[in-house]
């Protein structure tokens, strides 16, 4: 198949995986000490460990930053380092599954970086997410545990099909709209018919109950806030006219579009008639019926939908339940027994690597230069430069208190061995016997409130510039017994 020595780990692709991972993850942490919005969540929720979080998210990824929290402390480097080994068991996992998908060494490289031509990897898994990135772990552990179960119907392999599945919906709702459609095909498919209704699926059930059990239990409780919530974010409403279902339906098949963009487009130009043939080749074996399957499931499910419903409105980085795999069901549609050309291998090479430079030079330059180019972000906001420069009298013996999240999480961070009071949350309130005044925090960003403190001993205002672009931050100090 291929006379690449496989024991040589520097021709490994997931080695350079791992080293472009671990590019990202220095230029996270080294360039800008700022949360982003999701980052500045987990700080605030990951405080303690509790069976559901009013996100609207399940609570997996919380636990696992509280853990992490107790290793490195809480702050930014935590959060890093838990989302970046989720990322790299991401494409290791990927690898796995492409092994059991593919004949070819070749088409398991472009499988496995794939991901690095589909921008809500490529880009916004180093913005923001959070639990979308353990979402994508989920989603591809549960196919690979569906796979390995296929092939060898272990008790150890059910005990795995249930841990993966119980992963992916405590990691995010919308898991629910993979899992569905996959078990679905998978009943459609003889050899894996046989595996789901072998007595030995019970073992995956039980796993997976047990570990969506106690938040399922928590969800009865609260069900009315999270579901209220998502319905605000997807606007589902039965009362347009068909045209505007069908217009809707667009707009979805679009985004679908978009997510897997440029990558897709690479092998539609050269390979086109090989997707659509439906000869043997095509379907050779029942893992690719697996896929076809899946996406001919969620093809009818959207049809239907358009019938009776205006499709929800999905953003591009949503879309990871329906199109996280579909580069695998892409690529198993064209695989042959010959290789592809040399010139298409070339091609995604050298457009894998110019996507791949610019978005870390992007990256580099948002955190760097930005500000001057008169791109000034979220990450450049100067909050930790600005706490520095308050007097070591106000922290030290302080309960330090603000209403706004933003900087309330940085001040969890920042400042370990202090009561912090964010809105009506109380966090590390050992260290109030300790304190003997209140420190009050608030900055000039839109919307502020000024808060009211009924006796003010000191205030001030603390100015930090970042290129043309001010930001201050205001403090206030008055008696221990205001901060309650």
């Amino acid at each position: 198949m291929n006379n690449t020595n496989k024991n040589d780990l520097f021709y490994h692709p997931v080695f350079w995986l791992f080293i472009y991972i671990f590019i990202h993850l220095l230029v996270r942490i080294l360039f800008s000490q700022i949360l982003q919005v999701d980052d500045s969540e987990q700080i605030d929720h990951a405080q303690n460990l509790l069976l559901g979080y009013p996100i609207p998210q399940p609570p997996l990824y919380s636990w696992l930053s509280w853990s992490m929290f107790q290793i490195f402390g809480t702050g930014l480097l935590a959060l890093t380092l838990l989302k970046y080994a989720l990322i790299s068991l991401t494409f290791w996992f990927t690898w796995l599954v492409s092994g059991r998908l593919f004949q070819h060494l070749q088409t398991r490289y472009i499988a496995t970086f794939s991901y690095l031509l589909m921008p809500s990897f490529a880009w916004h898994m180093h913005q923001g997410f959070t639990h979308t990135i353990l979402l994508g772990f989920g989603i591809i552990l549960s196919l690979h545990a569906l796979l390995l179960l296929k092939d060898n119907n272990s008790i150890k392999n059910y005990l795995y099909l249930g841990l993966a599945l119980g992963i992916g919906l405590m990691a995010k709702y919308s898991f629910l709209l993979f899992m569905v459609p996959l078990l679905i095909s998978a009943i459609s498919v003889a050899s894996f018919r046989r595996v789901i209704t072998d007595q030995k699926i019970l073992l995956s059930i039980g796993v997976f109950i047990l570990i969506i059990g106690p938040h399922a239990y928590w969800l009865t409780q609260h069900y009315q806030e999270i579901f209220l919530s998502i319905d605000q974010k997807l606007n589902v409403t039965s009362d347009n006219l068909l045209v505007d279902r069908i217009k809707s339906v667009g707009q979805f098949t679009g985004a679908a579009i978009a997510f897997v963009m440029p990558f897709v487009l690479i092998f539609i130009i050269s390979s086109w008639r090989k997707i659509f043939n439906t000869d043997k080749q095509a379907s050779k074996n029942d893992s690719s019926l697996l896929l076809n399957r899946f996406y001919l499931i969620i093809l009818t499910s959207v049809i239907l939908l358009a019938i009776f419903v205006s499709m929800p409105h999905f953003k591009v980085r949503w879309f990871h339940p329906l199109m996280m795999i579909f580069p695998l069901w892409m690529l198993a549609r064209i695989e042959r027994k010959t290789l592809l050309s040399k010139s298409i291998m070339h091609w995604f090479t050298i457009i894998t690597i110019i996507f791949t430079v610019l978005i870390l030079s992007i990256r580099i330059a948002q955190v760097t230069i930005g500000p001057e180019l008169g791109k000034y972000g979220r990450l450049n906001r100067p909050i930790i430069e600005t706490f520095d420069k308050l007097p070591e009298s106000a922290i030290k013996g302080s309960i330090i208190k603000t209403e706004d999240g933003f900087i309330g999480s940085h001040l969890l961070s920042h400042y370990q061995k202090n009561n912090i009071i964010i809105g009506n949350r109380n966090f590390r309130k050992k260290h109030y016997k300790d304190s003997t005044q209140c420190l009050w925090l608030w900055d000039d960003d839109t919307p502020y409130t000024v808060p009211k403190i009924n006796k003010t001993i000191k205030q001030g205002e603390l100015i930090t510039h970042v290129a043309e672009f001010k930001y201050t931050l205001f403090y206030a100090l008055s008696p221990k017994q205001e901060c309650n």
